[in-house]
């Protein structure tokens, strides 16, 4: 079975009732992926860019635990109390997020 743009298309700008990248992929293309959700993500990749954060954190969430998606406050008095002077503490920063003024509160406390 051959798929048309028009397959393609209906799946691409699907949202109701499940979004694309969690929608049955067209055709053969959901049994050519044989439910590896990675698969499904590369094809997700190559059509729906805006929609591949939603799909890692629902892989994140299948495979690991809910708890690696979840945005908690960081408690930076608790971050020190772990920390050691030969581990260094590695910041994973998003956009707009910066945490040098709690930093320096937190320097000028200690």
């Amino acid at each position: 079975m051959t798929l048309g743009p028009k397959e393609w298309q209906r799946w691409y700008k699907s949202n109701k009732p499940l979004p694309p990248e969690s929608a049955p992929l067209p055709g053969e293309w959901e049994t050519k992926c044989d439910g590896d959700k990675l698969k499904k993500m590369i094809v997700l990749r190559c059509f729906r860019t805006d929609r591949v954060n939603f799909a890692i954190r629902n892989y994140v969430e299948h495979y690991m635990k809910k708890e690696f998606i979840e945005n908690k406050p960081t408690i930076w008095k608790d971050v020190f109390a772990e920390t050691t002077n030969t581990e260094p503490i590695i910041f994973v920063l998003s956009p707009g997020v910066d945490p040098t003024e709690t930093l320096k509160k937190l320097a000028e406390a200690r």
